[in-house]
């Protein structure tokens, strides 16, 4: 979709999902990297094959899957001068670095316009390019506190719950990619590329769904979303194997899934025919005015609560199929990996990488095209420097003038 458009990636960690998106697509996406190597080689977790190095992240290895691998030394007059040149030879720029970095070197947007006007030019950073947050420093969790994701985590009689796996970065690296391909759609019309300004917070932000908009409509803080939040009837309870996420809540718009769930266990033996022909439907106005039993929600909670821990996650999936709850199962990394409905769409991609065949996540879209699949994105993660022969003689270098910028240092 994308094979005739070139993406020259200046991101670390911060935004290296952006170019890995438009590669998916198949874009001739070229990671830069310092000569040393990006700080995202060195970030966990690694493969347990070999001790912890730079060619041994998989964090980055998942995200730039698919890209070609160059270095260039930003900070030498020969390195950036051939970052002018990629540049200019690029259809798409992705940057990630800190507010104001990119301008100083002289490939701000603004530099960038005057010499390569027709660049749609994408800058990630945590608060954005502008405002009195801008040049303010953020690690993924400063961002999750900032967007207020953070402030539903966790259960509602305690502090919140930090995230495991770093998120935020993410979310504003997508949004990048997305950002930029809308900018696309203007430069087939136009001719000239635009900035494209994420801000991470404003990511994690919207990231919230409709919790974002709370304080519009008079609530004075988003709910907690995990199991301590007793009002709302949604909490994570355990299984015999893991954890399922259940919904037993009243009311006109899921009441009838309480409905459901006193009828399987009234299936099952476990709750009296009172319970089982409850309506939570209406039961709240009711029991708010004396005819209807006050505790038969929590009863019923309780007893759902009870009897899917001795159930398997797989049995509690079965069962919510059948009879229409609100449940499903947390799926581990594990069960992802043995997932059938991802292998029946041929999800996984085996990949060389460290010597080794790595099962890789594919892209996260199927394209058809006259029946068939298209596939790219196949390239396996690229060794540190691996294509600056190949990318540089692209730009009309010779092999010795290569050699002669890598032996002074600008790649």
């Amino acid at each position: 979709m994308l094979a005739p458009y070139r993406v020259i990636d200046f991101t670390d960690e911060r935004g290296v999902l952006a170019g890995q998106m438009l590669a998916d697509l198949g874009a001739d996406v070229i990671q830069v990297e310092p000569p040393g190597g990006s700080s995202g080689r060195r970030l966990a977790p690694f493969f347990r094959q070999a001790e912890p190095s730079g060619e041994r992240s998989i964090f980055w290895a998942a995200y730039t899957r698919g890209k070609r691998g160059v270095t260039c030394d930003l900070s030498h007059p020969r390195g950036l001068e051939l970052a002018r040149r990629l540049i200019q030879s690029a259809d798409f720029v992705f940057e990630s670095s800190d507010v104001g970095a990119m301008d100083g070197l002289g490939l701000g947007y603004q530099q960038v316009a005057e010499f390569a006007p027709h660049a749609v030019y994408a800058s990630i950073s945590a608060f954005g390019q502008t405002g009195p947050k801008a040049r303010y420093a953020a690690s993924d969790l400063v961002i999750w506190a900032a967007g207020t994701p953070l402030l539903m985590t966790g259960d509602s009689d305690r502090r919140p719950v930090r995230i495991s796996a770093p998120q935020a970065w993410a979310h504003a690296a997508a949004d990048a990619a997305g950002g930029a391909m809308l900018a696309h759609f203007a430069r087939l019309g136009s001719g000239r590329g635009q900035h494209v300004d994420v801000s991470a917070q404003v990511s994690a932000a919207q990231a919230t769904l409709g919790q974002v908009l709370a304080w519009s409509v008079g609530a004075s803080e988003p709910e907690r979303m995990a199991g301590g939040s007793k009002a709302r009837g949604v909490g994570t309870v355990p299984a015999s194997d893991g954890y399922v996420v259940m919904a037993v809540a009243p009311g006109p718009a899921i009441g009838h899934f309480a409905n459901h769930a006193a009828r399987w266990l009234a299936d099952e033996g476990v709750c009296d025919a009172a319970l089982a022909d409850e309506d939570f439907v209406t039961w709240a106005e009711r029991a708010e005015a004396g005819r209807a039993d006050p505790a038969a929600l929590e009863r019923l909670r309780e007893l759902m609560i009870g009897h899917i821990a001795g159930k398997t996650k797989q049995e509690m999936l079965e069962v919510s199929i059948k009879y229409d709850l609100l449940l499903t199962p947390v799926l581990t990394l594990r069960d992802i990996a043995g997932s059938a409905q991802l292998e029946s769409r041929a999800f996984w991609r085996d990949l060389i990488c460290g010597g080794a065949s790595v099962r890789f996540p594919g892209p996260p879209l199927k394209v058809m095209f006259d029946g068939e699949e298209q596939h790219w994105g196949e390239r396996p993660p690229p060794r540190l420097g691996e294509h600056n022969h190949e990318v540089y003689r692209e730009l009309g270098l010779a092999d010795a003038e290569i050699d002669d910028l890598a032996a002074e240092g600008a790649i």
